[in-house]
């Protein structure tokens, strides 16, 4: 059973309440109205043996945690205020490694200016961390990531692969960045908007489903890809592009605009290393395709593996390899 299917399996029992704005799925964040205001809501849990979060730096550890929560609410076009979280860690934790995780989660916060309200900790045999935060949608409107009807092209902010490569070799996991410039930016212009918390493969299948008339032409060659994600994809045999199919994302925003803004605007998303990386349309023949140096090379008509769906860590790696090199 795949998360999607659990989540639906699960929440499907319970009435949606008159003030949730969104549909299952639809959005980063649950859309709910607070008196005269529109409020983002999320919460996400995450666990070593799940998200792969390695913890040489508790302080990077922490920073990352408190990115990957707060990023669903900038997805979602909301200005991050309150934050709680639940912490487990071992009996014997040093203080300073605690010490550093509360730094990290702390300056992450205040970067976002966002601030913590309350939480609980507990003991686990390792770290467990569940991130619940809220904020105000601006005067913009949510997004969602239901893309539109009208002809468009799809962002991306930083670099991607980054997570993955890490998670697929064994190598510690690389700091997030937490993408407030960049988000109030791209509220200002976007018609949808997600994170790549699954990987960008996992994101642009979830913007596929919602909107399935929509034909996505993505750019290979135009994705920015991490450092070093080709020379170690050439030193283990694994295609480079498994680090944008595997399920460890780098949280990074993956956003749609109509294909006519200014020019101004695309010299201003070039300023912060947001890349086109593919053009929307409605076409009678929707889906995802997948183009290289212009050429349409294959389509996507599969979710990337789920690691839910297999067994070791090690048969992930495998399925998740076989795809990209079946698609790419």
């Amino acid at each position: 059973m795949t998360e999607c299917d659990m989540i639906k399996a699960f929440t499907g029992k319970f009435p949606r309440s008159l003030q949730q704005l969104n549909t299952p799925f639809e959005c980063d964040s649950e859309l709910i109205r607070i008196g005269d205001q529109t409020w983002a809501v999320t919460i996400d849990d995450f666990s070593p043996e799940e998200d792969l979060f390695t913890m040489e730096n508790p302080e990077q550890l922490g920073a990352n945690l408190a990115v990957a929560t707060l990023s669903d609410l900038l997805a979602a076009g909301a200005d991050p205020q309150f934050f709680m979280h639940a912490v487990s860690v071992p009996a014997d934790i040093e203080e300073t490694v605690l010490n550093g995780l509360s730094d990290g989660i702390r300056k992450t916060l205040a970067q976002a200016n966002c601030h913590l309200i309350g939480g609980d900790l507990g003991q686990s045999e390792t770290w467990r961390y569940c991130g619940v935060a809220m904020g105000p949608v601006t005067v913009a409107g949510p997004l969602t990531r239901r893309l539109t009807g009208a002809p468009g092209t799809l962002w991306v902010t930083g670099c991607l692969g980054d997570a993955n490569l890490a998670a697929l070799t064994g190598a510690p996991t690389p700091r997030f960045e937490l993408r407030t410039r960049e988000a109030q930016l791209i509220r200002q212009h976007a018609t949808a908007s997600m994170d790549t918390s699954g990987g960008l493969m996992d994101a642009l299948w979830t913007m596929h489903q919602l909107s399935p008339e929509v034909r996505i032409n993505l750019h290979t060659d135009a994705i920015p890809m991490a450092e070093g994600i080709r020379q170690a994809a050439q030193a283990t045999g694994i295609p480079p592009e498994t680090a944008l199919t595997a399920g460890a994302g780098e949280y990074e925003l993956l956003f749609a605009t109509d294909r006519n803004i200014s020019d101004s605007v695309r010299e201003e998303f070039a300023s912060l290393a947001i890349t086109p990386v593919a053009d929307l349309s409605i076409d009678a023949e929707s889906g995802i395709y997948i183009y290289r140096h212009g050429r349409l090379i294959n389509r996507m008509d599969s979710p990337p593996p789920c690691p839910r769906t297999t067994g070791s860590r090690q048969d992930y790696i495998n399925a998740v390899t076989e795809f990209t090199a079946s698609l790419f």
